[in-house]
C-alpha cells in the first residue's frame, strides 16, 4: 500500500466501526454487538501504519521522528483538547472530590498512553458503573499507542539486523497466532485482563498488519465483490447478532476477519453496486471524523446520564446525543484535527516536538498538583455515612447466633448486627456467599471455581459451627438476569443451576434459594429469614443528589421524587422474584419468614422510595445502602431480636410468621 494512496472504502469502514459502537453506547436497538466497531478499528490501524512503515524502511526513507511525529499530529491535538474540556467541565459542576480524583487520574494515565493498564487495574467496560467514567473508551487508545511504539521498532529491527533471513510474514503470523491463543485461553481465567490488553489484543491489529504486507487482493473483480460483500456480512453480523457473549475470545475473529476481507476486497476495486455503501459521501465524510467522533462520544452520553439523573436512555434521546456527538466531532475535525494536521507549521520538528512536550506537561502538572480535601463530597451538604464496621460480632467459634449470607447487598446487614450484637450479647457473622450450585453464563473457570469454593466455606462452618438463625439478602435481579440495568443491547448473563442447566433463569433462583434452605436445615438452623430485594434508586445517590442540591437548589422532596424508585416500578421489576420468594415460604412454611421491610424506606405519600433524608444519603451508589439506608431497619430486627429471645424456651416460631 503506498503511503498516498486514499481508499475512500477504508474511511466508509472507519465510518460503520464509529456508528457501531456509538449507537451501542447509545443504546439504540438491535446493535447488540457495537462493541465490536473497536475490533474493526484495530484491523484499520494495523493494516494502515504497518503499510506505511513496510513502504519507508522499504525504500530506505523510514525515521522514527517523522512516524512519531504524524502520530502526534494524528492523536494529540484532539485528544488534549477533549482532557482539557472535561478538565474544566468537571472542575466547575463537580460536588464531589471523588469525581474530580477520578478524572484527573484517568486524564494522567491516558497521557501517559496507558489509560488501558489503568482501566483494567480499576473498573470493568461492561459495568454499568463505568458509565460514570468519561476516559473509560480511551482505553482502546492505549492499546493503539502501546502497539505503535512496538511495531516500528520491531519491523526496522527485522529488516535492518535480520537482512531478511526470517521472512517477516512469518513472524507476524507467529506473533498473530500466539496473541490469539492467549486471548482464547485467558478470557477463560481474566476477561478483564483480555479485554483490555495489548497482549491479547494484538492479533486485531496485526491481522491488519498481516494483509498489509502480504497485500493479498483478489485476481479478479468479480471475487473482488464477492470478497467486500462477505466481509460486510461478517461485520454485520457481528453487530446486529452478538448477544449474551463472552468478549473478545473467538468471537473477535468474525468482525476482524470481516474487516480484513473487506479492505482486500476494495484494494483496486472497480466500481461495482456496492459503490453506493463503500462510497458514500455521507459515510465517508463520518469516517474522516470518525477519531473526533470516537473521542466525543462517550464524555457526552456520560455526561447526559450524570446530569438527568437517570440511568435510562430513552431510543429519542440516544439518537439526539447521537447527532450532537457528530456535530461536536465535527467541530474538533474542522478546527482542531485538521489545521494541526496539515499545516505546515505544525510539520516542522522544532515546533511539534516541544509543544507536545509542554501541552502535556502542563496538563499532566495542573492534574498531578491539585490537593484535594479528604472528603467525600465537597461542602458536606448530602453526608455518606458508610463507616468501616466489622462483619464478626462476639464471634464464637462453636456457636454463633445469627449467620446473614449473600452478595453486596447483605454486607449492608453489618451495621444492624453491629449493634444490636452489641446490645443483647449475642454472636454474628457475614459470610458473602454466591447462589449455591449456580453460575452466570460465561462465566469463566476462576469465577466459577470461586463460587464452588465459597460454597464449601458455608459447609465447613455448618460442620465446626452451631448456626442457630440465617438470614439471606441478595440483589436478586442482577443475580438472576447478570446485569442490574436492562437496555436494548444490555448483555446478559443469566443464572444457571448447575444440577439442570435447561431451566429458566428464575427456577434456578428458586433451586439455589431451596438447596441454602435444606443445607441450613440439615445442619439444624432454627429458622431461616429471607428478605426482600432492595429498592433501587435512578443514579449515583450522593453524587446525583449533592448536585440536585447545589447546582439546581432542590429539596429533598424534590431530589427524592427525581432519585428515587416508585413503588410500582419496584413490583414490576421484582415480580417474578417476589414469586419464587412466595413460592419458597409457602413451601418451608414455619421455617422460613420472608422479610419485607421496604415500607421503611417509602415516602409519606407511599409511592417512591426515599433516597436522602435529614441530609444524609440513604445509599452509597445506586443500589447499596449506606448505614443511614440500613438503619431505617433497625426497629424491626430489635424487635425481631427482642421476640427470638424471650421466647426460644418455646417448641415453635409461629410468631415469626406474622405477616410484614
Amino acid at each position: 500500500m503506498e503511503k498516498k494512496e486514499y481508499r475512500p472504502d477504508i474511511d466508509v469502514l472507519r465510518a460503520i466501526a464509529v456508528l457501531a459502537v456509538v449507537f451501542y453506547h447509545a443504546h439504540i436497538p438491535y446493535f447488540y454487538g457495537g462493541y465490536v466497531g473497536v475490533s474493526i478499528f484495530f484491523v484499520i490501524s494495523g493494516y494502515l501504519i504497518t503499510g506505511i512503515i513496510k513502504h519507508k524502511i522499504e525504500n530506505n526513507s523510514f525515521s522514527f521522528f517523522e512516524f512519531y511525529e504524524n502520530r502526534i499530529r494524528r492523536i494529540l491535538p484532539a485528544l488534549l483538547f477533549l482532557v482539557t474540556c472535561l478538565a474544566f467541565f468537571t472542575w466547575y459542576t463537580s460536588v464531589s472530590t471523588l469525581e474530580l480524583r477520578q478524572l484527573f487520574s484517568s486524564i494522567k494515565r491516558v497521557l501517559l498512553t496507558i489509560p488501558n493498564i489503568y482501566f483494567y487495574k480499576n473498573t470493568n467496560y461492561f459495568d454499568p458503573a463505568a458509565e460514570t467514567l468519561p476516559l473509560l473508551h480511551t482505553w482502546s487508545l492505549g492499546v493503539e499507542e502501546q502497539f505503535y511504539f512496538i511495531m516500528p521498532a520491531l519491523l526496522f529491527f527485522l529488516y535492518k539486523i535480520l537482512k531478511g533471513k526470517i521472512q517477516i510474514i512469518h513472524i507476524l503470523w507467529g506473533l498473530c497466532i500466539l496473541s490469539f491463543i492467549s486471548s482464547l485461553i485467558l478470557i477463560q481465567y481474566n476477561q478483564k485482563f483480555t479485554f483490555y490488553m495489548l497482549p491479547t489484543r494484538a492479533w486485531e491489529l496485526l491481522m491488519g498488519s498481516i494483509l498489509a504486507y502480504t497485500n493479498w487482493t483478489p485476481k479478479t473483480q468479480k471475487n473482488k465483490l464477492l470478497c467486500r460483500v462477505i466481509g460486510l456480512i461478517l461485520i454485520g453480523y457481528s453487530i446486529f447478532f452478538y448477544k449474551n457473549i463472552l468478549f473478545p475470545s473467538i468471537w473477535a475473529l468474525p468482525p476482524c476477519l470481516g474487516a480484513c476481507l473487506y479492505i482486500a476486497g476494495g484494494q483496486h476495486a472497480q466500481k461495482s453496486i456496492l459503490n453506493c455503501i463503500t462510497h458514500n459521501k455521507l459515510f465517508v465524510f463520518i469516517g474522516l471524523i470518525s477519531y473526533s467522533v470516537y473521542l466525543w462520544h462517550w464524555p457526552i452520553f456520560v455526561y447526559y446520564q450524570n446530569f438527568p439523573f437517570r440511568r435510562e436512555m430513552p431510543l429519542e434521546m440516544g439518537l439526539a446525543l447521537s447527532f450532537l456527538t457528530l456535530i461536536v466531532a465535527s467541530f474538533s475535525w474542522k478546527f482542531i484535527e485538521t489545521p494541526i494536521r496539515h499545516n505546515p507549521f505544525f510539520k516542522k520538528r522544532f515546533v511539534i516536538w516541544p509543544l507536545a512536550l509542554i501541552s502535556i506537561s502542563s496538563i499532566l502538572v495542573f492534574v498531578g498538583n491539585i490537593s484535594f480535601p479528604y472528603q467525600n463530597v465537597k461542602g458536606q451538604q448530602i453526608i455518606i455515612d458508610n463507616p468501616n464496621t466489622a462483619t464478626e460480632h462476639n464471634c464464637d467459634k462453636k456457636h454463633l447466633n445469627f449467620l446473614y449470607v449473600g452478595d453486596s447487598h447483605s454486607y449492608m446487614l453489618r451495621f444492624i448486627f453491629a449493634e444490636l450484637c452489641e446490645k443483647y450479647n449475642l454472636s454474628a457473622k457475614y459470610l458473602f456467599l454466591p447462589l449455591k450450585n449456580t453460575y452466570n453464563q460465561n462465566q469463566n473457570i476462576t469465577e466459577r471455581k470461586n463460587r464452588k469454593k465459597s460454597a464449601k466455606t458455608l459447609t465447613e462452618l455448618y460442620k465446626t459451627t452451631k448456626i442457630d438463625y440465617l438470614f439471606i439478602l441478595y440483589r436478586y435481579s442482577f443475580q438472576v438476569l447478570g446485569t442490574d440495568i436492562i437496555r436494548p443491547n444490555a448483555i446478559l448473563n443469566p443464572l444457571i443451576y448447575t444440577k439442570d442447566t435447561n431451566i429458566t433463569k428464575y427456577e434456578a433462583l428458586y433451586h439455589a434459594l431451596k438447596d441454602t434452605i435444606d443445607e441450613a436445615l440439615s445442619y439444624n438452623v432454627k429458622h431461616i429469614f429471607i428478605q426482600y430485594p432492595i429498592p433501587e434508586p435512578q443514579g449515583f445517590v450522593p453524587f446525583s443528589a449533592e448536585k440536585l442540591h447545589s447546582l439546581f437548589k432542590y429539596d429533598e422532596e424534590k431530589i427524592n421524587k427525581s432519585l428515587a424508585e416508585t413503588f410500582d416500578n419496584y413490583h414490576s421489576r421484582n415480580e417474578k422474584i417476589i414469586t419464587v420468594l412466595q413460592r419458597l415460604k409457602k413451601e418451608y412454611k414455619d421455617q422460613v419468614t420472608l422479610l419485607n421491610l421496604n415500607n421503611y424506606l417509602l415516602n409519606t405519600d407511599k409511592n417512591n422510595y426515599i433516597v436522602v433524608e435529614n441530609n444524609y444519603a440513604l445509599y452509597t451508589d445506586d443500589d447499596h445502602l449506606s448505614k443511614t439506608g440500613a438503619m431505617k431497619f433497625l426497629p424491626y430486627f430489635n424487635t425481631l431480636f427482642q421476640k427470638i429471645f424471650n421466647t426460644q424456651e418455646k417448641s415453635n416460631n409461629n410468631f415469626l410468621n406474622k405477616k410484614e
